[in-house]
């Protein structure tokens, strides 16, 4: 991480960005995640999706038969590359059916678009 300093309104929209991605995933409204990824998104969570583009991610979602049924994000940390990009180190916990919960560490890539901030990569740990 770089830990360049961020406007506090860019880190609250950054923030934002990162839980409507979890909203929009609970919601299963996976076509309305072009409002928190970027067209040319990496996508990276081994062992369970692996996809590059807001297309095939979205195919990616749609594909998963027993998506978790709640994620929670907590502890954002971001941190400035520059004007227009950040990093993101996020912990998450996921609600999977049958009241299994997981844990994972979230590595994202947010840059600035003209539709605001959007994730353009995000790499998944699991923990545990």
């Amino acid at each position: 991480m770089t830990n360049q300093p961020v406007d506090p309104a860019d880190a609250r929209a950054i923030e934002d960005v990162l839980n409507r991605v979890a909203y929009i995933l609970d919601s299963h409204e996976y076509d309305r995640l072009s409002e928190v990824f970027a067209p040319d998104v990496s996508f990276d969570n081994p062992g369970r999706l692996t996809a590059s583009g807001l297309d095939e991610v979205i195919a990616a979602f749609k594909a998963i038969a027993t998506p978790a049924v709640s994620h929670h994000i907590t502890n954002v940390v971001v941190d400035g590359v520059d004007a227009d990009t950040a990093e993101c180190l996020s912990k998450a916990l996921a609600l999977r059916a049958g009241g299994q919960v997981t844990a994972a560490i979230y590595r994202d890539t947010v840059t600035r678009t003209d539709a605001g901030w959007r994730v353009a990569a995000r790499r998944i740990s699991p923990l545990g």
